[in-house]
């Protein structure tokens, strides 16, 4: 008797198939947008500071987001 790790034949070893890349999520890919105020007064240019500021924030969540996605999918395509 002879034991699948000993055989010499390539169609006894069994191999794992190789990981599969689902792509990034829809959520992250979808473009970053700011919805603006008129800059008339003081106070308007403070609120679409504010808004800026916001809107800059999500969008570098979504990059970092990003960033872990491809890091995780890379790191599971090269496990031994």
């Amino acid at each position: 008797m002879t034991c699948a790790a000993c055989s010499n034949s390539r169609s006894d070893i069994a191999s794992a198939p190789p990981p599969a890349y689902h792509g990034i999520p829809a959520g992250l890919m979808e473009r970053c947008t700011v919805q603006d105020v008129p800059q008339e007064t003081v106070a308007s240019i403070i609120e679409s500071r504010g808004i800026y500021i916001k809107a800059f924030n999500k969008c570098a969540a979504k990059i970092d987001a990003i960033r872990d996605h491809d890091a995780q999918a890379r790191a599971s395509t090269h496990q031994d």
